[in-house]
C-alpha cells in the first residue's frame, strides 16, 4: 500500500546533505568570527597586561627609592655626617654601599645643609658627587625626573631630623639613580617588550614623578602562541570543512546503495509478515519510499512495545536475581560472593587512585555456645542484631559482608589507623547498646575486631590485609584485651602463633597422634604434715625428643579454639596413665579443664567414662577461673552430674579472673586454689597481705577446702600453715615430674621400708 504524496528517500538524503553543507558553512563562518574576536581579545589583554606590568614596575621602583630614603634618614650615621662631616666623602662613596643601605653604585646619594647647599667637609673644599646638583631645589617636588643627555635620572629628596619627632631639621638627603637601567634591571618583564620601553624626556627637562607614566612609552610583547593558535585553528577549520563535505557525499552514496534497497526489502518482508504471506524473495524490485518507511516504523513500533515490556520485565528480574545472589538472606548484609567481587574491583581502583585502606574483620564471641544453648533460631536472631549494629556504625558508603557463620568483614577506603579504630569502637558501642534480653539471652554478646591497615605507598601488600586482619582478630580474642586489635607490633606474637610454627605444628600433630601429649604430675601436700595427698596432672607435648611447655602451646589452643579437642586428648592420656596403675591406690589426681569444655557433651561423656578410676584414685576437676563462663546454668548442671560420680570440683587460679565470687555462689565448688599472685602477698606485712589472710580464713569458715599455689619459700609455707589452709603446692615442696619418675621413687621407698623391716 502506498501513502499519498510520497517522496523518495533519495530526495530526503540529498536535502539532508545540502542542509548539512550549508550548516557546516555557517558554523565555519561563525567559528572564524569567534576566532577573530578571541584574537582581538588576546591582543587587548596583552596590552592591558603590559600597561599593568609597567605601572607596577614603576610604582615598585618609586616605593623602593622612598624606602631607601627613609632608611637613610633614620640612619644614625647620616645624622652624624650632617653634624660632623669629617668623613663625609668616605661615607658617601663607600660606607653607604658596604652597609647595604644602597644596593649598587648605580644609585648615588648626597647630603645637603638645611639651606639646601651640598654638604662641605671643610670650609676650604666642597666635595660634589658626580651628576648631583650643588644646591637642592627645596621648592621642587620630592620626586622628579631629569633628562641628562641620552638618559634620564630619578631624584628623590628627603629631610633628615635629629630625632624621631621631626622637631630638629639637620639637613636633607638626595638619592639619584639611572632610571631606565634600574627599572629594567630590578623587574623581569613578561608582557612588555623591554626594547620598546622609552622615556620621552629631553636633556635638561624635568618632570615630577607623579607624571612619569605619561612620558613613558612601551609596547606589548608579541605572543607567538597566539599566532600559532590562529594558524592551527584556521587550518583545522578548513580541514574540518573539507572532511565534512567528503563525508556527506560519501554518506549519500553509501546511504543509497546500502540503506535504501535493504529498507525496501525489509518493508516488504514486514508487510508480508503482518498479512501472513511472508516470502523470502517477495518485493525486491520496488524502490524505497516514505510509504514503506511508514510501514516499517509502524511495524517496528508494535514489535518495540512488546520487546520493551519483555525487556523491562527481564531487567527487573535480573536486578532482583543479582541482588539476591549477592545478599545474605539471614542478615541482609552482602554475602561472600559480593565481597569477592567488590574486593577485586576495589583492588583495581587502588591502582589508579592510591589511598589508605583498612580491613576490619568481626567475629562474635562465644557464638557457638549461644547457638547450642538457646537454639539456632535465637542464634540467627543474634546474628541479625549484630549485623544491624555494625551497619549503623559504619560510614554511609561502607559495606558490611557476612563471610560465613558469625564472621563479618568490611574494608574502609580513604582512612587512617586512628579512624579505623574509632569505627571499630563505634561498632562495639552500638552492639553493647543492643538489647538481647528480649531473646532470653542474659550472657553478654560481644564481638572481637581485627584491623589491618595498608598505607597508600604500600599497596603492593594489599592482598595481605585479610590474613593480617584475621591474625589481629584472634589477638583481640585473647583474655585481657579490649576486643579490638590493630595488626602490627602488638600482634607479632599472635602472628607467630597463628602462622605455621614449631608449636602450632606440634599441637596439631599431638591432637592427631595419641601419645605425643605427656602428663607430668606435681604433688599437692596436706598441711601441716606435708604428706602427699594427690597429684595435679599437667600437660606437656613431646615433639622431636624435646618438651614443649604450656606457655608455648596454650596460646595456640586459645586462638584456634581447640580447647575441647585438647582437653579430650588430655583426658585420654590421664585415663591411660591411671590404667597403668603406676600410682598407689588412694592417691588422687586433679585434672585441669577450660570452662568452655565443661559445656561440651563429648567432654562430659569422657569424664563420666574416666570416673571408673574414682574407687582407686579420687578425682578432682579443676576449672580455670580466668575463663569467662557464659552458660552458667548448663555448666552447673554438668558439674552436678559429675559430682554424682564422686568428682570434686576445684576453682583454679582463684583471684585472677572475671567473677570469682559469682562462680563460688553459682557453681558447686568444693576446693578453692588461691593463685600464686595472692599467696605471694601473704609474705608482705601490709594491708594487701592482711586482706588475703582474712579472706582465706573466711573461705575456710565457709566450708571450702583451700589450696595454696606457688609456695616457694619457707616463710610463705609457715604463713600458709598458720592460716589453716588445708593443702600446699609449689616448687618448695616438689616440681612436676613424669609418672615414671613418681613410680620409681615410690618403688625405692617401698624397698627401703622392706629392708628396715
Amino acid at each position: 500500500m502506498k501513502w499519498p504524496d510520497a517522496i523518495s528517500i533519495k530526495q530526503i538524503a540529498l536535502a539532508f546533505v545540502t542542509g548539512l553543507l550549508v550548516l557546516v558553512s555557517l558554523i565555519g563562518g561563525f567559528a572564524a568570527y569567534q576566532t577573530r574576536e578571541v584574537t582581538y581579545g588576546l591582543e587587548r589583554h596583552n596590552r592591558e597586561a603590559a600597561q599593568s606590568e609597567m605601572t607596577t614596575a614603576v610604582q615598585r621602583l618609586l616605593n623602593q627609592t622612598q624606602e631607601q630614603a627613609a632608611n637613610l634618614a633614620n640612619w644614625d650615621e647620616t645624622r652624624q655626617q650632617l653634624v660632623l662631616p669629617e668623613y663625609y666623602n668616605y661615607w658617601r662613596d663607600q660606607r653607604v654601599y658596604e652597609s647595604g643601605m644602597l644596593p649598587s653604585h648605580f644609585i648615588r646619594v648626597a647630603l645637603y645643609t638645611p639651606s639646601g647647599s651640598i654638604l662641605a667637609p671643610s670650609p676650604a673644599k666642597i666635595s660634589l658627587p658626580a651628576q648631583l646638583p650643588a644646591d637642592l631645589p627645596l621648592h621642587q617636588a620630592t620626586n622628579w625626573l631629569a633628562g641628562e643627555g641620552d638618559s634620564a635620572a630619578l631624584y628623590h629628596a628627603f629631610p633628615v631630623y635629629a630625632d624621631g619627632h621631626h622637631q630638629n631639621l639637620l639637613g636633607y638627603g638626595l638619592i639619584r639613580l639611572d632610571f631606565m637601567p634600574t627599572l629594567l634591571q630590578q623587574e623581569a618583564l613578561h608582557f612588555t617588550d623591554s626594547a620598546s620601553v622609552k622615556l620621552m624626556l629631553k636633556s635638561g627637562e624635568k618632570l615630577p614623578a607623579a607624571k612619569l607614566f605619561s612620558a613613558l612609552e612601551f609596547s606589548a610583547r608579541p605572543d607567538p602562541e597566539r599566532l600559532r593558535f590562529q594558524n592551527i585553528l584556521s587550518r583545522t577549520l578548513l580541514a574540518l570543512f573539507i572532511l565534512l563535505v567528503v563525508i556527506a557525499l560519501a554518506g549519500f552514496f553509501v546511504y543509497n546503495r546500502l540503506l535504501v534497497r535493504p529498507l525496501h526489502r525489509l518493508s516488504q518482508d514486514i508487510d508480508a509478515m503482518q498479512h501472513g504471506r511472508f516470502s523470502l524473495h517477495s518485493g525486491r524490485s520496488q524502490g524505497m519510499h516514505i510509504t514503506e518507511l511508514e510501514n516499517v516504523r509502524r511495524s517496528l513500533y508494535d514489535y518495540q512495545l512488546q520487546l520493551r515490556e519483555l525487556h523491562g520485565s527481564l531487567e527487573n528480574q535480573n536486578r532482583e536475581f543479582h541482588s539476591q545472589a549477592r545478599q545474605d538472606a539471614l542478615t541482609g548484609s552482602h554475602n561472600r560472593r559480593a565481597y569477592e567481587e567488590d574486593w577485586e574491583n576495589f583492588r583495581l581502583e587502588l591502582k589508579n587512585a592510591p589511598q589508605g585502606v583498612a580491613f576490619l574483620l568481626f567475629d562474635c564471641d562465644r557464638f557457638k555456645t549461644i547457638n547450642d544453648t538457646y537454639g539456632h533460631a535465637k542464634g540467627d536472631r543474634v546474628l541479625s542484631l549484630i549485623a544491624d549494629a555494625l551497619v549503623m556504625a559504619l560510614r554511609a558508603n561502607d559495606r558490611l559482608y557476612r563471610l560465613g557463620g558469625d564472621e563479618f568483614a568490611t574494608f574502609l577506603s580513604r582512612t587512617t589507623p586512628v579512624q579505623a579504630k574509632q569505627i571499630a569502637q563505634r561498632c562495639q558501642s552500638l552492639l553493647e547498646a543492643s538489647v538481647f534480653s528480649d531473646l532470653g539471652i542474659n550472657e553478654p554478646v560481644g564481638i572481637s575486631i581485627g584491623i589491618a591497615f595498608c598505607a597508600a605507598d604500600q599497596l603492593e601488600h594489599i592482598d595481605d590485609l585479610p590474613k593480617q586482619a584475621d591474625i589481629a582478630m584472634y589477638t583481640a580474642k585473647q583474655p585481657g584485651r579490649a576486643r579490638i586489635a590493630l595488626y602490627g607490633e602488638d600482634t607479632e606474637r599472635a602472628s607467630q602463633t597463628l602462622v605455621a610454627s614449631r608449636e602450632t605444628s606440634a599441637l596439631f600433630q599431638a591432637l592427631a597422634s595419641p601419645g605425643m601429649i605427656e602428663m607430668h604430675y606435681q604433688s599437692i601436700h596436706a598441711l601441716p604434715g606435708r604428706k602427699v595427698d594427690y597429684y595435679e596432672a599437667l600437660a606437656r607435648i613431646r615433639y622431636h625428643d624435646s618438651l614443649i611447655m604450656p606457655d608455648a602451646f596454650l596460646p595456640v589452643v586459645s586462638s584456634r579454639r581447640l580447647e575441647a579437642g585438647f582437653d579430650l586428648a588430655v583426658l585420654h592420656q590421664v585415663d591411660a596413665d591411671l590404667s597403668s596403675q603406676q600410682l598407689p591406690s588412694g592417691i588422687g589426681v586433679s585434672i585441669n579443664l577450660s570452662a568452655q569444655s565443661i559445656s561440651r557433651p563429648e567432654v562430659v561423656s569422657q569424664l563420666l567414662e574416666l570416673s571408673r578410676h574414682n574407687a582407686r584414685h579420687p578425682l578432682i576437676l579443676e576449672i580455670t577461673e580466668t575463663s569467662l563462663i557464659t552458660q552458667m546454668a548448663e555448666v552447673r548442671t554438668y558439674l552436678d552430674l559429675l559430682r554424682t560420680v564422686n568428682y570434686r570440683i576445684a576453682m583454679d587460679d582463684f583471684g585472677t579472673g572475671y567473677s570469682p565470687l559469682r562462680y563460688l555462689v553459682d557453681l558447686p565448688v568444693d576446693v578453692v586454689k588461691f593463685d600464686i599472685s595472692l599467696i605471694n602477698k601473704l609474705g608482705q606485712d601490709d594491708r594487701a597481705g592482711q586482706v588475703v589472710a582474712d579472706f582465706a580464713r573466711m573461705m575456710s569458715e565457709a566450708g571450702y577446702s583451700l589450696v595454696a599455689e606457688g609456695v616457694e619459700t619457707d616463710a610463705i609455707l609457715r604463713k600458709v600453715e598458720s592460716l589453716g589452709i588445708a593443702h600446699g603446692q609449689g616448687y618448695l615442696l616438689s616440681r612436676p615430674v613424669p609418672l615414671a619418675d613418681i613410680a620409681a621413687s615410690l618403688s625405692s621407698q617401698t624397698a627401703g621400708i622392706n629392708r628396715i623391716a
